[in-house]
């Protein structure tokens, strides 16, 4: 008797490897998708923060002559950026003609910004000492929320009025 493989026995182990190898690949790029997602997520969660803590420590930027102190993030619904800005008149919202651009930051390719609660667009302004938080230019009891999107993958931050910046699952 000879002792070694078939071409049928040796046709099946090749099937149940590519078949193996497609199953692991296909799941491969979902996690990757929620990888990018998260990282996204948390990073809008640090600039939020980081907006916080320059209005906490008075940090002074210059506006054309005039010193101001309240800072904050601005978004807008299906944009791919957002907008790290100095509140220079003091109306607790963003305006371009008004407040000055510190930094536009762009979200990892394929996530955008696919809601905004309680309206597009959405400016979340932090004012010293406290910081205060205002969203749309509303103080106390109004809250945010951000939803990004990639494909049919989402995530949300949420901030208060009072500061709280969380992550929603």
């Amino acid at each position: 008797m000879n002792q070694g493989l078939t071409l049928i026995e040796l046709l099946v182990v090749i099937a149940i490897i590519a078949i193996l190898s497609s199953v692991l690949f296909l799941g491969k790029s979902g996690e990757e998708q929620k990888l990018v997602l998260e990282r996204s997520t948390y990073q809008l969660a640090q600039n939020l923060r980081e907006a916080q803590e320059m209005a906490m420590g008075a940090e002074e930027k210059d506006c054309d002559g005039t010193k101001t102190y309240n800072f904050g993030i601005y978004f807008e619904v299906a944009s791919t950026a957002y907008y790290l800005f100095a509140d220079c008149n003091n109306d607790k919202i963003y305006n371009s003609l008004n407040d000055k651009l510190l930094k536009e930051i762009e979200l990892e390719k394929g996530v955008q910004i696919q809601s905004l609660l309680p309206s597009s667009p959405l400016s979340v302004v932090f004012s010293p000492p406290d910081p205060i938080c205002y969203i749309n230019g509303e103080g106390w009891g109004s809250e945010g929320i951000v939803t990004l999107s990639f494909e049919t993958n989402m995530r949300q931050v949420k901030i208060n009025s009072a500061g709280r910046i969380e992550i929603l699952d």
